[in-house]
């Protein structure tokens, strides 16, 4: 695993590169898209294990840091989704060529499976294979979600651009603006052929996304439940989220 920053000298992005354990066969990467917030620190094991077994299973893999979070140059409270995207863009670009790849596949978690989805839509000759783990469905749900998350969350001033301050994260009211746009639903006839939708909990958005990806020309694409802790969730023993290992095992297999 290397550590190293990458991008546009204005817009520095953490990045974490595993490369491929295996040798010879066919070359192949993925990137790993970040959920946010609290739930980026909770699934922070899990992306990691996640990395770990795909780079055993042959796989060159770039975990990555969005401007404004982690180990990445900005200011969260500058971040829009429009920017998280040309970032998602700019990993993918980052891979191949250090990879020396054609293409790559994206697998995303939470917000950042949705990131995901959108990224795959834009470059579509690049990612031949989209894994969307317990994905953001609905923006304006999520945002909801994030709300009700913290009893104790703090209005932020205006000149530091109003909203709340969520579990320590400024979700600002341009970003909740932003975030209240996303539909998941909307362009998966332009997912690649081979996507797959993950699920650990079940929520109400479901059922009509499973009709939706079943309805889609171009498949197969697909949508799995697997029953098990949800790594974006605090864990009450551990205080970190727990690591699903049945679904880790599940997308290296379907993606092997």
């Amino acid at each position: 695993m290397t550590p190293f920053f990458f991008g546009e000298s204005s817009r520095r992005l953490f990045g974490l590169y595993t490369p491929a354990h295996a040798v010879g066969g066919k070359q192949r990467g993925i990137v790993l898209c970040q959920a946010w917030g609290q739930e980026y620190l909770r699934s922070h094991r899990s992306m990691r294990q996640l990395a770990g077994m795909l780079a055993a299973a042959g796989y060159h893999v770039l975990r990555f840091d969005y401007q404004g979070t982690g180990d990445s140059a900005g200011e969260m409270t500058d971040a829009d989704l429009k920017g998280w995207l040309g970032d998602i863009e700019t990993a993918i670009d980052e891979l191949k060529d250090t990879a020396g790849l054609n293409r790559v596949g994206l697998l995303g978690l939470r917000l950042g499976a949705a990131l995901a989805a959108q990224a795959a839509t834009r470059r579509r000759k690049d990612v031949d294979a989209l894994v969307l783990w317990d994905p953001v469905v609905s923006g304006a749900d999520y945002v909801d979600e994030l709300r009700s998350s913290d009893e104790f969350a703090l209005a932020r001033p205006p000149a530091a651009g109003g909203g709340l301050e969520v579990l320590g994260f400024p979700l600002t009211d341009s970003l909740s603006r932003e975030l209240k746009t996303i539909d998941l639903m909307k362009d998966i006839a332009l997912w690649p052929a081979r996507s797959l939708v993950t699920v650990s909990t079940t929520l109400p958005s479901h059922a009509a996304l499973r009709q939706a990806i079943e309805a889609a020309p171009g498949g197969p694409r697909s949508m799995e439940a697997i029953d098990s802790l949800p790594a974006w969730l605090e864990d009450r023993d551990t205080g970190a989220g727990a690591v699903p290992v049945k679904v880790l095992q599940r997308i290296v297999q379907w993606l092997t």
